[in-house]
């Protein structure tokens, strides 16, 4: 199993996602998309570099919603979307899926409310002894990742001062991702087993 780092540099992304999918929506290809994230900086990048690598890693994102979800995106109320863009973000970085599985899911349904930099440090250790590319990883590279993220977390709203709470979906939403998504991630999202 192949793990990333990739929410260390380009981390939750919400606004910038939000420019991708309504000019997908708009029915732009991935190609003129990227494009035009180059030629016109439309997501306001210091460099070409960083330019090419938030484009590509939204529009991976992205690429996992379905029409019904990218629609629900664009036009949900904030809280809903933010949860949208969580749901395309865990499937689409195994690593963070399981932080967020094991961690804030075993959390909250444990009724633990408190989640810790201290917490990502310790999922990164024990994925440390079970994975080789993990075990490679510098400590910076752990301390990074783990405030990465609770950073996402605090982005989307299920960290707030250090408490963790359960999100809220719209319910065509959850109904939506309760009958067609993946069973794994709707739990998360809704801070409940099911």
């Amino acid at each position: 199993m192949s793990y990333q780092t990739t929410l260390n540099t380009r981390p939750f992304m919400y606004i910038e996602t939000k420019k991708v999918a309504q000019r997908l929506q708009a029915g732009q290809s991935p190609a003129e998309i990227r494009s035009a994230a180059i030629e016109q900086n439309f997501l306001q990048l210091p460099s070409h570099a960083r330019q090419l690598a938030a484009i590509n890693v939204i529009l991976k994102r992205l690429g996992i919603l379905d029409g019904y979800l990218l629609h629900q995106f664009l036009i949900a109320d904030r809280e809903t979307s933010n949860l949208i863009l969580l749901y395309a973000l865990m499937a689409s970085d195994q690593l963070f899926q399981e932080f967020m599985r094991q961690v804030y899911l075993q959390k909250i349904t444990g009724m633990e409310v408190d989640l810790t930099k201290q917490d990502g440090l310790k999922f990164l250790d024990e994925k440390s002894t079970q994975s080789k590319q993990v075990a490679q990883w510098t400590g910076a590279t752990r301390s990074r990742l783990a405030t990465a993220y609770l950073q996402v977390l605090r982005d989307c709203n299920l960290l707030r001062d250090g408490q963790l709470v359960k999100g809220i979906l719209a319910p065509d939403v959850a109904q939506y991702l309760r009958q067609y998504g993946e069973r794994a991630l709707y739990e998360v999202l809704i801070g409940s087993r099911v």
